[in-house]
């Protein structure tokens, strides 16, 4: 589970012209008096001068918070009220990640906290931007490892022109996670789903999944989807990589992320710079093929068609 310090840290990454995100996360964690004036309501009815003076000269938190109303704020700041805190954020920012963490919170979900990271957000932000500037339509996506579906909210909070993506993990536990993050387009006659299956079993050309449905007890009917755009941004997790990839039909658009990380156990297929994940994704037609430098690692990323 996230520490408050860090889910704020994340959303602040995540939007960055939001001023009232940076302003909550100073307040919180400085106690920045600066901060928490700007996020109290414009209008302020002052009792009691002394409040007022103790508030500006002495830097007394309690007295600020005896000038306004808003109950919200000062049990989060004051008290360290993690159940306000989601108040406040329904208040500050529109996204369906405080829905769904404010979901984990509530009924004790247990997730991979690293799926918030700031270098697995910083990796997906920098794709978003760069399909933006490259102004494709990524109409059916196949994103192959999913996980918890992280990149597809992002994608489906964008402005990029999405119709329907297919989330596929070996991981049955990712399911349920990723289908909360996404949960308003999982409602949305399944314009999102999260998929069971092995990423080397997928027919690129033409897909047919079922899953198993608890309410009727029973398999699904059978469902066909046929790609536009295959997404993977976890190429460093694929055992067999050549043989994934050899897979990837012509004429779709191939969107991939690796590392150089290699002190993960898991990371089994890693590489030492952009020159050698060029050479093992060979493509007909490159748009972009650079690195990002983050913190402990090197992200490459490599957008095309086969």
């Amino acid at each position: 589970m996230l520490e408050t310090y860090e889910l704020l840290d994340r959303l602040e990454l995540l939007y960055p012209t939001n001023s009232k995100l940076s302003y909550l996360r100073r307040a919180y964690v400085d106690k920045d008096l600066s901060s928490i004036f700007r996020l109290l309501p414009k209008t302020v009815s002052v009792g009691d001068t002394e409040d007022l003076r103790k508030a500006v000269c002495e830097q007394n938190l309690h007295s600020i918070f005896r000038l306004c109303e808003d109950e919200d704020l000062r049990k989060f700041i004051l008290e360290d009220n993690t159940w306000k805190l989601w108040n406040l954020l329904e208040k500050y920012v529109d996204t369906q990640f405080v829905a769904a963490l404010k979901s984990f919170f509530v009924n004790n979900t247990t997730y991979d906290k690293d799926c918030f990271s700031r270098g697995q957000l910083q990796s997906k932000i920098w794709l978003i931007n760069e399909l933006k500037k490259l102004n494709l339509e990524l109409g059916t996506v196949f994103l192959c490892a999913g996980w918890y579906g992280i990149l597809a909210t992002m994608l489906f909070e964008s402005k990029l022109t999405v119709d329907k993506i297919r989330s596929f993990d070996i991981d049955s536990s990712t399911v349920d996670i990723a289908e909360t993050f996404n949960k308003p387009w999982f409602v949305e006659q399944w314009r999102f789903k999260a998929l069971n299956q092995d990423i080397n079993n997928i027919n690129y050309e033409e897909h047919v999944w079922q899953y198993w449905s608890n309410a009727n007890n029973r398999m699904s009917y059978p469902i066909t989807d046929i790609p536009d755009t295959i997404i993977n941004t976890s190429c460093e997790h694929i055992n067999n990589f050549n043989s994934w990839y050899s897979k990837l039909p012509k004429n779709k658009l191939i969107i991939l992320q690796a590392n150089n990380f290699t002190e993960l156990e898991e990371h089994v297929n890693t590489y030492k710079n952009i020159e050698d994940f060029d050479k093992a994704t060979p493509m007909n037609k490159v748009m972009l093929c650079d690195s990002l430098l983050l913190e402990k690692y090197t992200r490459f990323m490599k957008i095309g068609y086969r």
